[in-house]
């Protein structure tokens, strides 16, 4: 697989950390406290402190038991005025909460509201920032919040981000649980499949199940026959699938195409990324889909050219 992200060393100490929250304290500091005169008529000591109460702050908002959810409104809106945009923006995505982003801790620490004002003051993720993001929905095993966020991997490659941003693509790819804890059903509603394919000769679909995230990826073989390929994103721990995906014919004269992604005999699912050796691992597993998409072959697609599949996958 595609070398995608550049991975957080959680074990790194922090030397830059803020104070804790327990040490500046909501009861000491308030809206009030981090509201001043504008930053360019400030020291640099000055600045410096206003840094450092705007960070503790944030970090009550997503760590404190006791925090008080109606006042972050306020305080994020005190500390905004108080700070340049930008730098304000940066520090809502520092990994400065026990190597992590704010973000991050608002995500683990089910706390909705908060990461929804966080979001009022970031115009756009940071490529680390957008990782840890990934990570704390993949630890939540939250794929509805993954979705609603857009952090497939596909948005960090150029053509296929203007493709679909340009056609204006709305894939739905919904997670369900099967009869067994180690089951699970994707279903996913792929639209504008044969164009977007034979425009870039790759497609991304990305979600959460099982405490991992799972890649499903569509690309054209130098013999132009389609195949996919199941994978897993990095942070992800291995796992041994069985796998089959079925794609919906869209008219009575055809049956549905059923595949199987054989994984080699012995072998773990894992992320390129993934280095423990006392397994024997493998970065993919896929299966051939022919090569209808590259010709004018509907079969498989419905009258606005979306593509419906399912994908099934048992643990073992």
């Amino acid at each position: 697989m595609d070398t995608e992200f550049e991975l957080f060393d959680d074990d790194k100490s922090d030397d830059n950390a803020p104070p804790s929250y327990h040490a500046v304290s909501m009861s000491s500091i308030s809206a009030d406290s981090v509201q001043c005169e504008p930053s360019f008529a400030l020291s640099r000591a000055q600045t410096k402190q206003i840094r450092t109460t705007v960070q503790s702050l944030i970090r009550g908002m997503v760590i404190a038991p006791d925090f008080i959810l109606s006042s972050v409104g306020p305080t994020l809106d005190a500390c905004a005025t108080s700070l340049p945009a930008a730098e304000f923006s940066d520090i809502l995505q520092e990994s400065n909460i026990e190597g992590h982003t704010p973000l991050y801790w608002a995500i683990v620490n089910k706390r909705p509201e908060v990461l929804s004002a966080f979001h009022k003051f970031i115009t756009a993720y940071k490529n680390d920032t957008f990782i840890d993001v990934r990570l704390a929905c993949m630890v939540t095993n939250d794929h509805t919040l993954f979705t609603r966020l857009s952090l497939t991997s596909a948005r960090l490659y150029k053509m296929e981000k203007t493709l679909n941003l340009s056609l204006g693509c709305p894939d739905d790819i919904q997670v369900y649980e099967g009869d067994t804890e180690n089951q699970f059903t994707v279903k996913m509603h792929i639209t504008m499949f044969q164009t977007r394919i034979r425009a870039v000769q790759k497609l991304r679909m990305e979600f959460i199940a099982q405490g991992r995230i799972w890649g499903l990826l569509f690309r054209v073989g130098d013999d132009t026959r389609l195949e996919a390929s199941i994978y897993l994103s990095r942070h992800s721990l291995p796992a041994r699938p069985k796998a089959f995906l079925t794609v919906e014919a869209q008219n009575e004269q055809h049956q549905v195409l059923k595949k199987e992604f054989q994984l080699k005999e012995g072998c773990f699912l894992a992320a390129s990324e993934y280095t423990n050796f006392s397994i024997r691992t493998c970065t993919s597993a896929s299966a051939s889909l022919g090569s209808w998409p590259i010709f004018n072959d509907t079969t498989y697609m419905d009258s606005n050219g979306t593509l419906h599949a399912k994908l099934d996958v048992e643990l073992q």
